[in-house]
């Protein structure tokens, strides 16, 4: 009887040994040979007329590295009832290109839409792809009617469920149809009427509030829009089975709480919080709970600025909670200067501008000279795209102000961002069934010297690579 249980016992731990080294080489496969690509385009203005040229410099990453294997780079550029006007297809040297793209003289559409890719980016979940609307300015007189406004409000339960018995942290996000944040205040009820929490708008729609549910207890918010009239919304059932993960920002440091109910406590014994970043491995920890409970301190200091997703597993490592954070360490950023040479002010005289970094970087630039009488978009950039917009699913409302400061309301506004954005570069169960992609492109190109200049590695022995892409 004895050697039966002891038997079990070491096939079982054997079994789940065997799971986590499975889980350590997929996710290094997928970082080495699965690498998403992720692309920005630094045009020379935001509006453009009929019969001008769009003219743009194009970079592209491998994650946090300059993407050099793909070598051709393609745009589709269509009208704004979705069809084609041309596709430009450019060559990629040193992970960038440049182009143009003449719009016709005749065009009568109010945007140019840009959808810019490389053939390895078709692999995956075409979300990530780059897009956007190029505005056209017309000197006719504008005939779009007035658009009734329908708003919505979603609730992401912090970690991914509401759980029984735990006082769970439910962030709320406001849009209306086109994705823009709007106005709303209300009010969070329980099915007998019962007060909860208010609908506290914080920024641009976005919010949170605090549930701690009964058995059989469900959540109902009433809220009003701008205009006073009424909705009612009901919130995310409640898993009498289930854990919370929650996180909170203390400077470079993320403190997360594990929480769970009787009913759950039983089956967890240890659980395994396994941290991610583009893709690499960056920290695995064993949390042992104790009476339902467990909690940490993670350092992000030696990390580089992006997204951090953090997933809690069981002994079995099946998937149970996900919290996604974001790591500014600011080093994405340097200290330029910028001299006139020469003027030349007369007709398409000769300029010449010096631009002086440190010399310890690797640069590569673009630079726009622009009317200044003509509209700029200041909502967007390569860094706020590159690090945030392009990593998450659903459109990310005014990005390049999470970048604005580095002050604490700036921040706990983004981490409301990744509270209330669907993020998935791993799909877990294909992890676990050590399932991989199924690729349409192969790469080929290996690294070169010269790519290896780009390439720093991260201190403690981090699983990833540092890089210093600038423009």
């Amino acid at each position: 009887m004895k050697k039966n249980i002891l038997v079990s016992f070491l096939c079982f731990l054997f079994f789940a040994q065997g799971r986590a080294q499975n889980i350590d080489s997929t996710i290094d496969k997928y970082a080495n040979e699965y690498a998403q690509e992720r692309a920005y385009l630094h045009f020379d203005k935001a509006s453009y007329g009929a019969g001008e040229t769009i003219w743009f410099k194009a970079y592209l990453l491998e994650g946090i590295t300059p993407a050099f294997s793909s070598r051709t780079f393609y745009i589709d550029w269509t009208d704004d009832k979705g069809n084609l006007l041309s596709q430009t297809v450019s060559p990629l040297q040193a992970a960038n290109t440049n182009g143009q793209f003449d719009i016709p003289t005749s065009y009568k559409g109010s945007f140019i839409h840009v959808k810019a890719y490389t053939k390895w980016m078709l692999n995956f979940d075409t979300a990530f792809i780059y897009e956007k609307d190029i505005r056209i300015i017309s000197d006719k007189p504008s005939s779009v009617s007035a658009v009734s406004i329908v708003p919505s409000v979603g609730f992401y339960p912090e970690g991914g469920d509401i759980v029984l018995g735990v006082n769970n942290k439910v962030a709320f996000k406001a849009i209306d149809q086109f994705g823009r944040p709007v106005k709303v205040k209300g009010v969070v009820k329980s099915q007998k009427g019962e007060f909860i929490d208010s609908l506290r708008t914080l920024h641009d729609g976005m919010g949170y509030l605090f549930v701690l549910p009964e058995k059989g207890e469900s959540f109902t918010a009433t809220w009003k829009d701008e205009k006073g009239k009424e909705y009612k919304t009901a919130l995310p059932a409640t898993k009498e089975t289930g854990i919370s993960l929650q996180l909170t920002i203390s400077g470079n440091k993320r403190n997360f709480l594990i929480q769970t109910n009787e009913a759950t406590a039983s089956k967890f014994e240890t659980v395994y919080l396994v941290g991610t970043m583009n893709q690499y491995r960056v920290f695995k920890v064993a949390r042992k709970l104790a009476d339902g409970k467990a909690q940490g301190v993670i350092p992000v200091q030696d990390l580089p600025s992006g997204i951090l997703t953090i997933t809690m597993f069981d002994g079995n490592w099946n998937p149970l909670a996900e919290r996604i954070t974001f790591v500014n360490n600011d080093d994405y950023s340097f200290a330029a200067e910028m001299n006139v040479a020469h003027w030349g002010l007369n007709k398409r005289a000769r300029n010449e501008i010096e631009i002086t970094v440190p010399d310890s970087l690797y640069a590569d630039f673009s630079v726009a000279v622009t009317d200044a009488a003509i509209d700029t978009d200041t909502t967007d950039n390569i860094i706020s795209h590159l690090l945030l917009s392009s990593e998450l699913k659903g459109q990310i409302f005014n990005p390049a102000y999470y970048f604005s400061s580095s002050n604490n309301t700036v921040a706990q506004h983004l981490d409301l961002v990744m509270l209330t954005n669907g993020w998935r570069r791993f799909k877990w169960d294909d992890v676990v069934k050590e399932f991989c992609p199924k690729l349409i492109t192969l790469k080929t190109q290996p690294i070169s010297a010269y790519q290896e200049k780009y390439m720093v590695y991260c201190p403690a022995n981090l699983e990833i690579m540092l890089t210093l892409f600038l423009s």
